[in-house]
Order: structure tokens, then sequence, then C-alpha cells
């Protein structure tokens, strides 16, 4: 069995307190900012999709981006694959690569 937050093997679902607290601390980050996650990935597809002008793109990956930076959610099978820490550090790498990409795009427009 693996911790459900460092992803180390243990004989139960966690390998310390420590784990334990911060898996409750992920959880209750994530029931709290899922809906403001939600909107603002919509808001930014939306833009992508919808408004009519050369920097959508750029708009959209910087909101995307900062997206995955403050909130760092994944779905539960990565989350089961490789633990809620390296899903968090994935999920803002993803992020901070969109928002670096979407900056960069906006120079070459």
């Amino acid at each position: 069995m693996k911790c459900h937050y460092c992803f180390k093997d243990t004989q139960k679902e966690y390998c310390s307190q420590e784990c334990e607290q911060k898996v409750k601390l992920y959880e209750q980050k994530q029931r709290k900012g899922m809906p403001i996650f939600a909107i603002v990935a919509l808001i930014a597809i939306g833009i992508a999709l919808l408004w009519d002008s050369p920097y959508r793109t750029t708009i959209s990956l910087v909101l995307l981006g900062l997206d995955f930076i403050f909130f760092p959610f994944t779905k539960a099978s990565t989350i089961r694959r490789i633990g809620i820490r390296k899903s968090i550090i994935t999920a803002r790498m993803i992020g901070g690569i969109a928002l670096l990409v979407g900056i960069v795009s906006y120079f070459f427009l």
C-alpha cells in the first residue's frame, strides 16, 4: 500500500500524521477552490473560442496557467497513480508552462 500524499510504501493509508493532515488540507482546498477553478477555466476556454482578437490565445493560456498554479487540482486517477504531492507539482508545472507559452506568444503576435 502507498501513502495517499507522498506515495511512500506503508502499511496504512498514510505514512505519518503529517501526511494525513496534508491530505485533509488538500481536500478542503479542493472543495473550496474547485468552483473558482472551473469558472476560470470556462472563462479561458470561452475567450479562446468566442473572442475575436489576436490576443485570445495569449490571454487564455495565461488564465489557464494561473488557474493551475493557484488551484493545482488533478484527476483522481492521477492522484492514485503518483500521489497528491506529485500531482500538485505536476499541475503547477503544467500551469507554469502554459503561463510561459502565453507570455511568449504575446511577443510573437
